[in-house]
C-alpha cells in the first residue's frame, strides 16, 4: 500500500508541476476535530447510570484534489484518504462534465485502490482482502437547465429531511444499527432513471423508477424481509418515487413518496405463495425563512411487509425545531420522535419508541468552529429490552479544517 502511496502521490505532485502548462488547479485539504464531553447512559429502567465521557479527537479526511477547464469541458481528480467502516479508506476519484448547446453532460467514477498483505482471522493470508470487489457503478446526468435526467446508480429522490441539531448525541434516526438514515423518506442510492423538471425557479418535481436486480437495496435503503436470497428463482426489485420541492414565500417544502418491490422476475409474481417484499415510504420537510428564526418540520415513514413469512418492519418518525442567528452565531433547538415495530413470522414486537433532544450553540473561535450542545435520548418498549434506555451527553466540540 505504501508503494501505491507514493506512486498516487508522485502523480498528483507530477500534474502540480505541470499546471501551467496545461492549467491545471491544484489543492490539498484535511480537518481535525477534538471534542469534550460528559455522558451518562443507563440501559434500562433496572439499571443504575454509567458515567462515560472525556476528551476525544479525529483526524478526517486528506484529500488532494486537481482540476481542468477547457472551455466547456472540465475535468476533476481527487485521491482520498479516510477511515470509514472500521478501516482504512483510500480512493481515487475523476469527474468530468461538458457542455454542448444547451445540454450539460456529467458523470464520475472512483475506486478503492487495492490493500495488500492483510489477514482473515489472522492466519490464512490474503492478497487483496480489502480490495473493491466489482466495477465501480456510477450515473450520467444530461441537463439542460430545466429538465434533468439521471440514469444509474444515483440519489434519484431525495429525503427530505430539512432538520439541524448540534454538537451532542440528542438527535435519533430510522435504521440507527444499520442505514443510520435522517427522519424522512426512507431512500438512497440505487440504480434506476430519474427525469427532474423545473416547473418554475421555485418549484421542481422528479420521477424516479427503479429495476435491479439486487433484493437487499429497495429505493436504496430497504431491505429484503422474505428470504427471497435463500428462495429458489432469479429475484429482482422494481420501484417508482415521487418528489416535489418548491418555495412559497418563507416556506420551503418538500415530499417524497416511494414504493417498490421484489418478485421472481421468471414469473413476474409476487403473491402471498411466493416470496417477495413490498416496501413503501414517505418523506415531508418544510422549513420556515423567519430572517433570524428559521423553524423546521421533518416527518418520515416506512412499511416493509414479507407475503411470504409474514416479516415485516415499520418505521415513523418526525422532528421539529429550530435555528436562531445571533450575527455570525447559531442557536440550535431539536426535538425527536421515533416508532419502530417488527413482526416476525406475524408474531407483532412491541414497539420501540424513542424521543430526543437537543440543544446547541454553534460559533467561531478565529478560524476554528466551536460547537456547544447538551442533548437526550430516552427509549421505551414494554417488556423490551430497552424499556428504560436514558442517555444525556454534554459536549464541547472544536473543529479545523485546513
Amino acid at each position: 500500500m505504501k508503494q501505491l502511496s507514493k506512486i498516487m502521490l508522485a502523480a498528483v505532485a507530477s500534474v502540480c508541476l505541470a499546471a501551467p502548462a496545461f492549467a491545471w488547479d491544484f489543492g490539498a485539504s484535511g480537518s481535525a476535530s477534538a471534542q469534550f464531553n460528559v455522558t451518562s447512559t443507563t440501559a434500562s429502567s433496572t439499571a443504575n447510570a454509567v458515567p462515560s465521557g472525556g476528551v476525544g479527537s479525529e483526524g478526517g479526511g486528506i484529500s488532494l484534489k486537481s482540476g481542468h477547464t477547457d472551455g466547456a469541458k472540465s475535468v476533476n481528480m481527487a485521491y482520498a484518504v479516510d477511515w470509514a467502516d472500521g478501516g482504512l479508506d483510500e480512493t481515487l476519484t475523476v469527474s468530468g462534465s461538458s457542455k454542448v448547446g444547451d445540454w450539460t453532460a456529467s458523470a464520475g467514477t472512483s475506486f478503492n485502490l487495492d490493500r495488500y498483505g492483510c489477514s482473515d482471522n489472522g492466519t490464512v493470508i490474503k492478497a487483496r482482502c480489502g480490495q473493491q470487489d466489482g466495477e465501480d457503478t456510477t450515473a450520467i446526468t444530461l441537463t439542460d437547465g430545466t429538465m434533468t435526467i439521471k440514469l444509474g446508480d444515483a440519489s434519484h429522490l431525495s429525503s427530505q429531511n430539512m432538520s439541524s441539531n448540534g454538537a451532542a448525541n440528542g438527535a435519533i434516526s430510522f435504521d440507527s444499527a444499520d442505514d443510520d438514515a435522517a427522519v424522512g423518506a426512507f431512500v438512497g442510492g440505487f440504480h434506476g432513471v430519474s427525469l427532474g423538471y423545473a416547473i418554475s425557479d421555485a418549484m421542481n418535481v422528479t420521477v424516479a423508477y427503479q429495476k435491479s436486480p439486487d433484493t437487499g437495496d429497495m429505493l436504496g435503503a430497504g431491505e429484503a424481509y422474505d428470504d427471497e436470497a435463500t428462495a429458489s428463482g432469479n429475484y429482482g426489485t422494481t420501484g417508482t418515487g415521487l418528489g416535489f420541492s418548491g418555495t412559497f414565500g418563507p416556506a420551503t417544502v418538500g415530499l417524497t413518496v416511494a414504493s417498490a418491490a421484489t418478485a421472481d422476475v421468471g414469473t413476474a409474481t409476487a403473491d402471498p405463495d411466493t416470496n417477495s417484499t413490498a416496501v413503501s415510504t414517505t418523506g415531508l420537510g418544510v422549513k420556515l425563512d423567519l430572517g433570524d428564526i428559521k423553524p423546521f418540520i421533518s416527518y418520515g415513514s416506512y412499511q416493509a411487509d414479507g407475503t411470504f413469512t409474514k416479516n415485516a418492519t415499520s418505521y415513523s418518525g418526525n422532528e421539529v425545531g429550530l435555528t436562531y442567528a445571533l450575527g455570525s452565531d447559531t442557536i440550535v433547538f431539536y426535538i425527536g420522535n421515533y416508532e419502530e415495530t417488527i413482526t416476525d413470522e406475524g408474531t407483532v414486537g412491541e414497539p420501540l419508541a424513542k424521543s430526543g433532544m437537543e440543544l446547541g450553540y454553534n460559533t467561531t473561535v478565529g478560524p476554528a468552529s466551536l460547537g456547544i450542545g447538551y442533548g437526550s435520548q430516552t427509549w421505551a418498549q414494554t417488556n423490551g429490552t430497552y424499556d428504560g434506555y436514558v442517555k444525556t451527553d454534554i459536549e464541547v466540540a472544536l473543529g479545523f479544517s485546513f
